[in-house]
């Protein structure tokens, strides 16, 4: 048990009820030492303002008057990192799917949403900072699980799959090597043994997944790195184009402070337009970023990436001709 979560601990046994409660009872409850308990107890009393005194006659302590403000985000030196950290990690394993993540966080969420109280006292703390995803996929949870169990074991994995660009339904016979949470949905990247290639499956289109008894082949970090990291987009591959953008004085507020890739440069212009050079290898994710800013953004290289944008804008503003 961590030093903070054996602090909550401790204060909530005290403050339940006002009967002395002996060392050895503290430590049994607690399943700490007798030194960690007296450590605990003097951290209270002596920097945290908590009244705990011993009484002789019961061999035990008791909690005569807590600090006026009973939360221990302030006794415990917790600001406003530390609560945007839990509200955070609550309210993300509530919406991840599957379920979320199934049942192994069912514990994890029930002990942050006890620290949530005991530390900012106000319940409706998360009613007033709230973090929402958009455009969850239904992600099935067994499958999710067998794709988990795949990962820890290092195991191959056999499933049915139906892309979405192609329509076409299939089995594949995988080495998963990593699972990502990207923009409110689940990726796996693994090793297509059939195509004898790197590829990035979309979880939601996993079905029937089963782990097989054949060890995983495993792919190097650097291989991992060079083709999932460091390219814009979830799509493999090494980032071997580099995107010119460039954005109007309007969007360049935005722009400008948005996280493109871990590479990407920025540069401001004295009219307050912005260039961005942003590496990329497929450029299907690319294009449809570009459309969302419209005609705030322009594509000034290289040409093969600025013709795909301007056929797909083309092909939008047809609809409405």
């Amino acid at each position: 048990m961590a030093k903070l979560e054996r602090v909550t601990a401790l204060v909530s046994l005290l403050q339940r009820t006002r009967e002395p409660r002996s060392l050895s009872a503290l430590c049994e409850e607690l399943q700490v030492s007798r030194a960690t308990a007296n450590r605990l107890l003097a951290l209270l009393r002596d920097q945290h303002g908590f009244d705990i005194q011993y009484d002789r006659e019961a061999n035990g302590y008791v909690l005569k008057r807590s600090p006026q403000d009973p939360t221990l985000a302030r006794l415990l030196g917790v600001g406003s990192p530390e609560l945007a950290g839990v509200l955070a990690a609550h309210a993300i394993l509530e919406q991840i799917p599957p379920g979320p993540l199934g049942s192994g966080t069912t514990r994890a969420r029930e002990q942050l949403g006890r620290l949530r109280s005991q530390w900012f006292g106000d319940p409706q703390i998360s009613d007033r900072i709230q973090l929402r995803m958009a455009h969850p996929r239904m992600t099935r949870e067994e499958d999710f699980n067998v794709l988990v169990s795949a990962l820890a074991t290092r195991r191959r994995l056999r499933f049915d799959y139906r892309s979405r660009s192609q329509d076409a339904h299939g089995g594949r016979q995988v080495s998963p090597q990593r699972l990502t949470f990207y923009r409110s949905n689940w990726y796996l990247a693994a090793w297509c043994h059939a195509q004898e290639a790197l590829r990035v499956f979309s979880v939601d289109r996993v079905s029937h997944a089963a782990v097989l008894k054949e060890p995983a082949r495993e792919l190097s970090a650097a291989l991992l790195a060079r083709e999932l990291d460091s390219s814009y987009g979830i799509f493999p591959g090494a980032g071997d184009h580099t995107a010119v953008l460039k954005f109007n004085a309007l969007a360049a507020r935005w722009a400008a402070e948005e996280e493109w890739h871990p590479d990407a440069r920025r540069a401001l212009q004295p009219d307050g337009s912005a260039l961005l050079k942003v590496p990329y290898h497929n450029d299907t994710e690319l294009v449809m970023e570009v459309l969302r800013h419209g005609a705030n953004c322009e594509v000034l290289s290289p040409p093969a990436l600025r013709a795909a944008v301007a056929k797909a804008a083309a092909a939008a503003a047809a609809q409405y001709a």
